[in-house]
């Protein structure tokens, strides 16, 4: 698994960070905010897929 998403720095958000708005209202750096939630989001689908994987297998070999 990846590293945890808040111990990334700014700049390693870089790429996910030019397509945010830099504009903001909240008093949080939603930039920073956004690209932590789009990682967690984006190693979710990873591990899901894999159960998925996993549970297909169980499912076939049960059907055997």
């Amino acid at each position: 698994m990846k590293d945890n998403p808040l111990a990334q720095s700014k700049d390693q958000y870089a790429q996910i960070i030019k397509i945010i708005e830099a504009n903001s209202a909240v008093g949080i750096d939603a930039q920073y905010t956004h690209a932590i939630i789009i990682e967690y989001l984006s190693q979710l689908s990873v591990r899901v897929t894999k159960i998925e994987n996993i549970l297909e297998d169980i499912k076939e070999k049960l059907s055997d």
